[in-house]
């Protein structure tokens, strides 16, 4: 009885954690927008500028995702990276952790279009925007 109880066990263990796993669908949504052009150029203005830009490209990517509008969507991050490139050099001396932090959440952004992760995008944003408050705040 007690050999049954752990063989019983063992395979509850092995099989329910599948049952939580993550499903992603390739949903075949065709969109009736036009592509975007995915030329980007560098984007100049003041850090509190172009940290507004960041947030507000991705604060609809998620969205963008989510609707399965690809090429939005990777228009919306090649003009976020390019606004971090932008960034990165006015924001070097706030020291490596601040840049790394600030780097992971680009990053972020990243994953979650490469892997269809609506959810990252929306991640990164709120994060973003937490993290950058004192960045702003002190000019």
């Amino acid at each position: 009885m007690r050999r049954l109880t752990i063989c019983v066990l063992i395979t509850a263990g092995l099989l329910l954690p599948t049952g939580c796993a993550t499903t992603i669908e390739d949903g075949s949504a065709t969109s009736s927008t036009s592509p975007a052009s995915t030329t980007t150029t560098i984007p100049r203005g003041t850090v509190s500028e172009l940290f507004g830009a960041i947030l507000t490209l991705g604060s609809g990517l998620g969205n963008d995702i989510a609707s399965g509008e690809m090429q939005t969507a990777r228009t919306k991050l090649a003009d976020i990276r390019a606004t971090w490139q932008a960034i990165t050099p006015q924001i070097a001396d706030l020291g490596k952790d601040v840049n790394d932090d600030l780097q992971r959440l680009v990053n972020l952004y990243s994953s979650a279009v490469e892997r269809r992760r609506p959810a990252d995008a929306d991640k990164a944003t709120r994060f973003l925007d937490l993290a950058i408050e004192p960045i702003i705040a002190a000019g």
